[in-house]
């Protein structure tokens, strides 16, 4: 993964890509609640317009808007920084 992050541009290189567990958790839960809801608005738009298309480009809309709450390292998924604990000294 270093070497991927060191064929980034500097810039980009020094912004954080981490997030702490409690944040993977609510990135899991928008993820699962966003597309269930772009699925079932997008099934019954389909329904109402008789349209497969319409149906598929509301899914597709609401893939795209989960990709963008959920995929970057947003802030808010970064609340609970993890503490780690420093090694013991060996007796």
């Amino acid at each position: 993964m270093d070497g991927m992050v060191a064929m980034l541009p500097t810039p980009l290189q020094n912004w954080s890509t981490h997030l702490d567990f409690e944040g993977q958790k609510l990135a899991e839960r928008i993820y699962k609640i966003t597309l269930t809801i772009s699925g079932v608005v997008g099934f019954f738009v389909g329904f109402w317009t008789q349209q497969l298309s319409y149906a598929l480009y509301t899914v597709m809309a609401g893939a795209l808007i989960t990709a963008l709450v959920v995929l970057p390292p947003w802030p808010f998924l970064r609340k609970n920084p993890i503490e780690w604990h420093t090694p013991a000294k060996p007796e």
